[in-house]
Formats: C-alpha cells, sequence, structure tokens
C-alpha cells in the first residue's frame, strides 16, 4: 500500500478516521492509533476516548444490573405494606400502585439479566 499524499512512498499504516494509507512523514502516532498530521489528530484522540469511556461503562453494567429492578421492586412491596395500614379509601390505590412497581421492577430485572448478566 502507498501513501495517499506520497505516492512514491510505502505506507505504514492507515489513519483512524479516514483509513488512508500514511507514510512516516504524513502519520503521527498517538499510542492508540495512527491520524493524518495536523488533520486528524483530535478526531483520532476523541476516538480513543470514546472507545476508553464505554469500555469502562461496559464492564461497570455487569456490576450493576440488579440495582434498578431492585428499587423498583422494592418499592413496589413498599407500597403494598404501607396500603394494609392505609384508610380504605387510599388501600386500593397504594396495592395497584405497588402491584406495578413491583411488576415493572420484575420485569427490569428480567430484561437486565438477559441483556447484562449472562455477557460475564
Amino acid at each position: 500500500m502507498r501513501c495517499f499524499i506520497h505516492q512514491d512512498r510505502d505506507a505504514i499504516g492507515l489513519c483512524k478516521a479516514c483509513a488512508k494509507g500514511l507514510c512516516p512523514d504524513c502519520a503521527v502516532d498517538l499510542g492508540h492509533g495512527l491520524a493524518c498530521k495536523g488533520i486528524h489528530e483530535d478526531t483520532v484522540a476523541m476516538y480513543s476516548a470514546i472507545i476508553n469511556k464505554n469500555a469502562r461503562v461496559y464492564s461497570a453494567s455487569g456490576k450493576s444490573w440488579a440495582v434498578v429492578p431492585a428499587f423498583f421492586t422494592l418499592t413496589g412491596i413498599g407500597f403494598v405494606v404501607f396500603g394494609t395500614f392505609a384508610p380504605d379509601r387510599l388501600q386500593w390505590f397504594l396495592f395497584a400502585f405497588g402491584g406495578l412497581f413491583f411488576a415493572f421492577g420484575l420485569f427490569c430485572g428480567y430484561y437486565n439479566y438477559r441483556a447484562f448478566a449472562q455477557r460475564s
């Protein structure tokens, strides 16, 4: 492969932003990829920052897949418990509200488990 700018020189790699072949004079090694000197340095640095941030989020999601479902499920149980001590006119509302929270918590837990926990 030849350098995109200098057609008489061999390319040492590809720009991570535009995928054009680069010779040593045209390439800047950013440590995490090559970039066109002066043109795509900021873009390649941004791509690497995005990839690094996504990797941190991805690794943390495996540890916290059950937090939100547990919150909704426990909140639903709390509404049902408070509903047993509430006056009759509020009891039906608290039972229904608690049931919805509880069901939503189970629903979220099931789908979060399928999406996140099984990949670990």
